[in-house]
């Protein structure tokens, strides 16, 4: 123990150890201290990566395959933070902006196939087929091929109402799909009068899918619909005060004007009872007969009356005037007396230029002449 405590005199003092002791002291406390800075940022970044996992979710790719979408992973292990349970997400990949671009893209690309993908609809039935008259045809034959009744070829072509009409080559006619009545749905019509008109059931017409009712109470109009098993109403003519001279009816202070200028080409009678005929030219304007509302413009170029175009009158009147060339009015459009409503030309069963012109006063038939002004009164003597 001498010797020993001789060595420490020998080469430590008093103040050397002091000294000493500072030093250790200090370096004890800089590493407390930077012990206790590394617990807080660990903590601060626990609390960081905690607070990312409750508000995001994070897409890992689980098994690469290109041909795959990628999906959100997360395992089910369940840890208790704050009394609130949240899902730990674990084995996630950190996605850089390049993958999730080739998410964005393989997800664009799968977009892309699926709207490629469509159902094919079942074909429908059409409503009508037009028929070109060969040699040898007659209107039997005709229904035979069809597999409809004759009489449906005559009440859906306007030439053909008489029995003692017959088709000439070359005419287009109209041939229902199923036997049924070509109808023309006119502004304000509803289904139920139309069934009526017909005898027909309005489920039979809802039934027909190429008429594309989906609800009965609302009907297109403008549109032709085949009234499936309807029977074509009689056509009433309107026969008081016609006498076999018309030209002695005044007519004029019933408020109609002639629709066309031209002489008349075709009268009333018993084969041709719709109305009548005015040899008007080519693109000549034709007018509205009076003042009204606009409830059918369109039809078929290739068959019966073509274009032509109806307009309801005050007093229950209804005009047609058809084998247009040009229709310039709507559906619903009011229209004044003498307001060009369209361009003559021969559309439909025509032998050329000229517009045929009806009239009905609650629902009959009238003479025009009747109802127009006998000024300028001229007939046709070679037509």
């Amino acid at each position: 123990m001498g010797i020993i405590k001789k060595l420490v005199n020998d080469f430590f003092d008093l103040n050397t150890l002091k000294h000493l002791s500072i030093v250790i002291l200090f370096i004890s406390l800089i590493s407390v201290f930077n012990t206790l800075d590394i617990k807080q940022i660990d903590a601060q970044e626990n609390q960081l990566k905690d607070k990312k996992q409750l508000s995001f979710s994070v897409y890992q790719q689980q098994n690469i395959n290109s041909n795959q979408l990628f999906a959100p992973g997360t395992s089910s292990s369940t840890i208790e933070s704050s009394g609130v349970s949240i899902k730990k997400i674990e084995n996630t990949i950190d996605l850089t902006k390049s993958m999730t671009d080739s998410i964005l893209e393989e997800q664009k690309k799968k977009n892309q196939n699926t709207s490629s993908v469509f159902i094919k609809e079942p074909e429908q039935v059409p409503k009508y087929f037009r028929y070109k008259i060969q040699a040898g045809d007659s209107i039997i034959g005709i229904a035979d091929k069809f597999n409809v009744e004759p009489k449906y070829i005559r009440w859906n072509n306007i030439h053909l109402t008489n029995k003692n009409d017959v088709i000439q080559l070359g005419d287009m006619v109209r041939v229902p799909s199923v036997e049924g009545i070509l109808h023309d749905v006119t502004f304000g019509e509803t289904l139920s009068e139309i069934a009526l008109k017909y005898n027909a059931s309005s489920d039979d017409i809802i039934d027909f899918s190429s008429n594309n009712i989906y609800d009965p109470n609302f009907i297109e109009e403008n549109v032709t619909i085949l009234v499936v098993n309807g029977v074509q109403p009689r056509i009433a003519t309107d026969t008081s005060g016609i006498t076999n001279n018309i030209l002695q009816k005044e007519a004029s202070a019933a408020g109609f004007v002639w629709p066309a200028e031209g002489p008349i080409t075709s009268v009333m009678t018993y084969w041709h009872p719709t109305g009548i005929d005015i040899g008007a030219l080519m693109n000549e304007p034709v007018v509205a007969t009076n003042s009204g509302t606009v409830i059918f413009a369109g039809g078929d170029p290739c068959c019966s009356y073509g274009y032509y175009v109806d307009i309801r009158h005050p007093g229950g009147f209804v005009s047609r005037v058809a084998h247009l060339n040009k229709i310039w009015v709507n559906v619903g459009q009011q229209v004044s007396r003498g307001e060009i409503i369209g361009l003559n030309g021969s559309t439909g069963r025509s032998t050329g230029p000229h517009v045929h012109f009806e009239l009905r006063r609650n629902g009959l038939l009238q003479n025009p002449l009747n109802y127009i002004p006998r000024t300028n009164l001229t007939f046709c003597d070679f037509c």
